[in-house]
């Protein structure tokens, strides 16, 4: 919605009514030439920012407050302590090339969960094939616990996919004693259950026979102090939107921790191995069929946020390659059974998000710094502005009250200024998607998905660079790529300089300059703007300069004195579970409301 309150520039049009006869008389040529001899090219771009900004996200704020008017369906916690209710449970636990001691600890909280012991399996899933960790288990199963197994596809496999790794598990425990459970559940394999996890899950969906799937959120334990890569922002991103789906049963599957009924999976043929969002593709086919989705906001399972710089773009960018092939699987034969509406929701919804959150973010940290490096104002000097800004002000009332009824939702966990943090990575994601895009025109094949578990050198070095307290300038500025966040931080920074020394050319009188600079670099609704494109350049800078410590995953972690299974400290998921602060948010509310008090506006008035 930001971005549109000052194109009423464009067309006002001021009728005044003479009393004899009704004459009229229209004023809107005039209002027209006098817009006409100020809006210069400078203008006519800093207007298209603001409409490309604005627009994407309209569709999307109208089905969030149609949920949110929904309210009263959320759901409530399930769970029950009757055993003889609680079905057989197969868990799944997918892994290609993690540590052995990340893949033991889930395999041990999986193992003990607060579930009849008789009632669940949990296979280890290797397509790493590796020795070593097959030893592990064995070692586990014989010693602690007998429900263990393991399995890998063997050496041979020369995709590693997890659709596959998982389908290939679901083969195996079809030819177990007793056969497959009647219901499977996926772990990844640095997700820690809570003990009650099952317990709380499985009831959702014996409680509704309509549904299909249930799953909770992913939260992570390993977030350095001060979120410098702004992890937590995943709570805007993807949990409100999930709560908010869940009220049409129809939230998406977030990949890890669901439990879903054996039959309604087969009726798919297990996971769609034709795209690496295997996760949300099955969902969408599941509810193709008329089954039902269930999506639980308990926090049940702690895992690891990627934990470096070149990890975090990496998981971003495989994003990026799932949508895409994602709306491919959709395209083509294998999804023809699909519902047409289901199929092309799933092809122009991960164009839209590309669009929306890469192109658009990325358009605006190359080009407002440019626009500001010009030295000419970015609004144009017309009588209005006055009214323009008042009609600011109110903008922001609502984009915020939108926002906060949003963060309702998540407890108020999220920042108010989320959608602008979360912009930093639109580069890279761009970027991975201009590659897809030329894969697809030249007939290749997308760009190979890296599982978690394969580390690379830049990861490593940053990681040694942390423990041994370096900065990490080479490795983020030349190996990641960011030394273009670098150069976009030198014209950020003369365009800010371009801004005031053209405001000081016009008169070195201070009202004059607050009036120059409000219609450069302060006018209030381009300010959000101002904001992504500071984030966007500078979190990768000080990232580099400064990085944050690194920290040993055992040392996040207690270990419970009964089952000696290792849990995230409870002070850490408080930490992550605590309501946000919004230092930021009042920052921008007091400088609006100081431009609101300058003589309701008459700083930026122009005769």
């Amino acid at each position: 919605m930001r971005g549109g309150h000052w194109l009423h520039s464009l067309v006002v049009a001021r009728v005044s009514t003479k009393s004899k006869r009704g004459e009229r008389k229209c004023s809107a040529t005039y209002d027209a030439v006098v817009f006409a001899e100020h809006a210069t090219p400078v203008v006519w771009a800093a207007l298209l920012i603001e409409i490309m900004v604005a627009i994407p996200r309209i569709p999307g704020q109208l089905s969030i407050l149609y949920g949110l008017d929904r309210s009263a369906g959320v759901r409530l916690p399930q769970s029950t302590k009757d055993d003889s209710q609680l079905p057989r449970v197969d868990i799944y636990v997918p892994c290609c090339g993690e540590g052995d001691d990340i893949v033991v600890d889930t395999v041990m909280a999986a193992c003990s969960q607060d579930y009849p012991e008789s009632l669940v399996r949990v296979i280890v899933l290797d397509d790493g094939d590796s020795m070593r960790l097959s030893e592990t288990i064995a070692q586990l199963r014989k010693h602690r616990y007998p429900n263990l197994y393991y399995t890998s596809r063997n050496v041979h496999v020369t995709i590693h996919s997890k659709a596959a790794n998982l389908n290939c598990g679901l083969r195996y425990t079809d030819a177990l004693p007793g056969g497959s459970a009647e219901f499977a559940a996926v772990l990844d394999v640095d997700m820690i259950p809570e003990p009650l996890w099952l317990r709380t899950v499985v009831p959702h969906l014996l409680c509704n026979p309509n549904a299909a799937l249930a799953g909770p959120f992913q939260y992570y334990y390993n977030v350095p102090a001060g979120d410098p890569l702004r992890v937590r922002n995943d709570l805007d991103e993807f949990h409100a939107p999930c709560v908010l789906r869940d009220l049409t049963n129809k939230s998406p599957c977030v990949g890890s921790g669901f439990v879903v009924r054996r039959g309604a999976l087969d009726q798919i043929n297990g996971f769609p191995e034709g795209s690496t969002q295997e996760d949300i593709l099955t969902s969408i086919l599941l509810s193709s069929l008329g089954w039902e989705m269930v999506y639980i906001r308990e926090s049940l399972q702690w895992g690891l946020a990627a934990g470096t710089f070149a990890d975090w773009i990496r998981q971003r960018q495989r994003w990026v390659v799932g949508a895409i092939s994602k709306a491919q699987y959709l395209g083509s034969k294998a999804a023809s059974k699909s519902p047409k509406a289901v199929r092309q929701d799933g092809i122009i919804s991960p164009a839209v998000a590309i669009i929306s959150t890469c192109a658009i973010w990325t358009t605006v940290m190359t080009l407002l710094p440019l626009l500001a490096l010009s030295g000419k104002p970015l609004v144009p000097s017309t009588p209005y502005l006055p009214s323009l800004l008042r009609l600011a002000v109110l903008d922001f009332g609502a984009q915020s009250l939108y926002q906060a009824l949003l963060n309702s939702v998540l407890d108020f966990r999220a920042s108010l200024l989320c959608p602008i943090l979360a912009a930093w990575t639109a580069p890279y994601r761009l970027a991975m998607a201009l590659r897809c895009c030329i894969a697809i025109w030249f007939g290749n094949p997308l760009p190979r998905s890296t599982p978690t578990g394969v580390s690379e050198a830049v990861g490593r070095a940053e990681i040694e660079a942390r423990k041994n307290g370096r900065s990490c300038l080479k490795i983020i500025f030349w190996d990641c790529g960011a030394w273009i966040y670098l150069c976009s931080l030198v014209i950020l920074l003369a365009g800010a300089a371009g801004s005031v020394v053209g405001a000081w050319r016009i008169s070195s009188t201070s009202p004059i300059i607050l009036q120059a600079l409000g219609l450069r670099i302060g006018w209030p609704p381009l300010l959000f703007l101002w904001l992504a494109s500071v984030n966007t350049v500078v979190l990768p800078v000080t990232y580099a300069v400064s990085p944050p410590p690194f920290l040993e995953r055992r040392d996040l972690m207690d270990q419970d004195p009964v089952t000696g299974v290792l849990q995230p400290k409870k002070s850490i998921k408080e930490a992550y579970l605590a309501p946000a602060g919004q230092k930021m948010w009042f920052a921008v509310a007091a400088y609006y409301l100081v431009c609101c008090l300058l003589n309701e506006g008459r700083f930026l008035n122009v005769e």
